[in-house]
């Protein structure tokens, strides 16, 4: 990539959780033992490095999971304009507008190298909360899903991505506004739509008067639980309770199960909490999320009914732990 952000700062993210553990010899050791920056000279039990400790995320390294929308921009007016003339030559057209994302979308796919040239955007209600900067081996890859993304929300009705990643800096926008940088991880960055993930996750409609009845039922009720994490509780991603209620709600499936027996138990979800998981596995940081229901005919006659599940957020990408348990309140 020939272009970089000038106004990007260059201190260098921290380390991502899973990187690579040096060896013993500075160049690497052989297979045999022999150290080529050593000619000759073999590890022996005295000379060789002590297993490395467990891994542990440096107190400095801030981890996000964010839920938005993917856009660009431009950095600044000279970017804009260079980009404009290069794109003159490479459609081959008289003129264009880079604001376009269909038509930029065409330009990148004949020049796929100038991704690196813009700033790609995590927006959330038409405001940057982030920018999205990829690192790495695989950063091409990264821009080639961003592009995916654009070109799901234009064509497929996609309304949410998930972006993690480890915070990285400051970049300036060519607003003037300054956000937050992510280096994102390619494992967790998915993008959808609320009827396909509802879908997805109750299963397709079926046949038959009751059961229509009660998977509309379902399908409300984790269409419920989305509109709440995308609205009611959005948020930057940063926090590990924020990064637990945002992997809830991209990962729906357990959600799913907890509306399919509040639809048998006639129940309405009222609150959605999040809290630190009493009891974790060494070297993980695990929260609850809590999913409690009401029934809204006899509010004051019938016990309510929460359902909790455990989320790890230790990693760049959360992950689940156990299986879901509910119990009565009163």
């Amino acid at each position: 990539m020939h272009d970089e952000p000038a106004e990007l700062d260059h201190s260098p993210p921290a380390p991502v959780a899973d990187a690579i553990l040096p060896s013993g010899c500075g160049c690497g050791a052989s297979a045999s033992g022999g150290c080529g920056c050593n000619r000759g000279a073999t590890a022996t039990a005295a000379t060789a490095p002590p297993a490395p400790e467990p891994e542990k995320r440096p107190a400095s390294m801030t981890l996000v999971y964010a839920l938005g929308v993917i856009g660009y921009d431009f950095r600044s007016q000279a970017r804009l304009d260079s980009i404009t003339q290069d794109g003159l030559h490479v459609l081959g057209v008289e003129q264009w507008n880079p604001h376009d994302p269909r038509q930029l979308l065409a330009y990148l796919e004949k020049a796929p190298w100038e991704a690196s040239s813009l700033i790609w955007t995590l927006k959330q209600e038409e405001s940057a909360i982030y920018a999205i900067v990829p690192g790495g081996a695989f950063s091409a890859e990264v821009y080639h899903r961003l592009r995916e993304f654009v070109k799901a929300q234009l064509d497929e009705g996609v309304e949410r991505v998930s972006i993690p990643g480890v915070a990285a800096g400051f970049v300036n926008l060519m607003s003037g506004q300054t956000v937050p940088v992510i280096v994102p991880t390619l494992r967790g960055m998915f993008s959808w739509s609320t009827p396909h993930l509802v879908t997805a996750a109750v299963g397709a409609k079926p046949t038959g008067d009751a059961a229509v009845a009660d998977h509309a039922r379902k399908v409300e009720g984790v269409r419920n639980f989305l509109d709440r994490v995308y609205y009611e509780l959005r948020n930057t991603g940063i926090t590990p309770e924020d990064r637990a209620i945002n992997y809830a709600a991209t990962n729906a499936f357990q959600a799913a199960g907890i509306f399919s027996q509040a639809v048998r138990e006639t129940m309405e979800l009222d609150e959605i909490a999040v809290e630190r998981s009493p009891m974790c596995r060494d070297g993980s940081e695990c929260f609850d999320v809590k999913l409690s229901f009401f029934d809204p005919e006899r509010q004051n006659q019938r016990a309510r009914r929460q359902h909790r599940f455990t989320i790890d957020v230790s990693d760049i990408v959360p992950v689940t732990v156990g299986r879901t348990r509910a119990w009565s309140l009163y």
